[in-house]
């Protein structure tokens, strides 16, 4: 049986790059919810994996993008997060939405991007911080102003980082149409 089983070069390329998305994904994961969790100043929590998952699904396409999105936000939810229920939903919508129009609009580069990743993460802290201003109220109105939007552009500052990271992996596998 196993002496049939072989993978071509494409499909061991394609093993790679979804192998460092998952990477990529753990150790964000890992930073936002051990590193940066405890070190807040002024209760201001980035949370860079939505950054990092509009990232991935703009560079490889609302289809193959938005499995990633439904997987990671899955994983993020499993993992404990506030609301996470909330983000299993937000998540990989915005996050396909924002492929979808990057492809059809925009185009790939940093700035439009940036804009679907920031508006992503604010729709997401947004409705997130609604749920817990109506529900139980657990939080004051004030807090959109000083907690809730610092924190999205807290999380923004990752995307430096993560961008050119994801540029890189995506380019796994192509090969240059000359």
């Amino acid at each position: 049986m196993l002496k049939h089983f072989h993978l071509t070069k494409n499909q061991w390329l394609g093993i790679l790059k979804w192998s460092l998305y998952g990477l990529l994904t753990l150790l964000t994961l890992l930073l936002q919810t051990v590193v940066l969790s405890r070190t807040t100043q002024l209760r201001i929590k980035p949370t860079p994996l939505p950054v990092l998952i509009v990232c991935v699904c703009v560079r490889e396409g609302p289809e193959r993008g938005g499995i990633y999105a439904i997987v990671t936000a899955l994983l993020w939810c499993f993992s404990g997060a506030d609301y996470g229920n909330l983000s299993v939903a937000i998540l990989p919508v915005g996050a396909i939405l924002s492929a979808v129009l990057c492809r059809a609009v925009l185009t790939l580069r940093f700035l439009p991007t940036a804009l679907c990743a920031f508006g992503v993460c604010l729709l997401n802290a947004s409705i997130i911080f609604v749920f817990k201003l109506i529900l139980p109220p657990t939080v004051a109105l004030d807090n959109y102003w000083r907690i809730l939007l610092p924190g999205v552009a807290l999380s923004m500052a990752f995307l430096p980082i993560q961008y050119p990271l994801v540029k890189c992996i995506s380019r796994i596998g192509v090969r240059d149409a000359l």
